[in-house]
């Protein structure tokens, strides 16, 4: 009886040995095989997604060869416009032939953490448009335009925005951050930005 017990006793720590080297193995031939399938993606990944029209870093079917300037222009000029180069100002804001018509956001004042400090940036903003109507609905979206503008200044970096070219750089974002705020379009917008004051202290 006690053979017939020590015999199945062996018998169970035999199979629950082989369970545990059958689990074993199969783990490892798990991680081969993702090992075996990042490394087969890295050397052909971007060609198949290429051959699948999904991008890649490889030229696409049809697109233009280098050193092809006309299909260079060609492939620029089917690009989806970005909202930044939507919302560039305007050509010719000063020009006579074009009316100019004004919408004032006013004075904002801009706490700003630097250093250990408070800095503050102090502007007034003018907006620009040509469409005498257009920017008459400008101006009843001017708290709305606050606001956004208020949340965008205060995510700017003191030093960055205390340079010339900073304020040069932080007035056309601005112009760009307007014109989403007020869901406008290629054609219905505000034309650029002002800062008629610009004081950083």
């Amino acid at each position: 009886m006690s053979n017939d017990v020590k015999n199945a006793v062996e018998a169970a720590e035999e199979t629950t040995s082989k369970k545990g080297i059958g689990l074993l193995l199969t783990i490892i031939i798990a991680v081969l095989s993702v090992l075996g399938g990042y490394t087969a993606g890295a050397f052909t990944g971007g060609p198949v997604l290429v051959m699948l029209g999904l991008g890649g870093d490889a030229l696409e079917e049809g697109a233009p060869a280098e050193g092809n300037e006309e299909a260079d222009t060609e492939l620029v000029e089917k690009a989806e416009p970005t909202p930044a180069d939507l919302f560039q100002p305007m050509e010719g804001v000063f020009d006579p032939e074009k009316k100019r018509f004004y919408a004032e956001v006013g004075e904002l004042l801009i706490a700003m953490p630097h250093r250990g400090a408070t800095r503050h940036l102090q502007l007034t903003v003018q907006l620009v448009g040509h469409d005498q109507k257009y920017m008459k609905s400008v101006d009843n979206d001017v708290p709305a335009i606050r606001n956004g503008l208020l949340i965008f200044f205060n995510q700017q970096e003191f030093e960055r925005i205390n340079t010339y070219e900073g304020r040069e750089s932080l007035r056309r974002e601005t112009l760009v951050r307007i014109n989403q705020i007020i869901g406008a379009t290629a054609e219905d917008r505000v034309a650029d930005v002002y800062f008629t004051d610009y004081i950083t202290q």
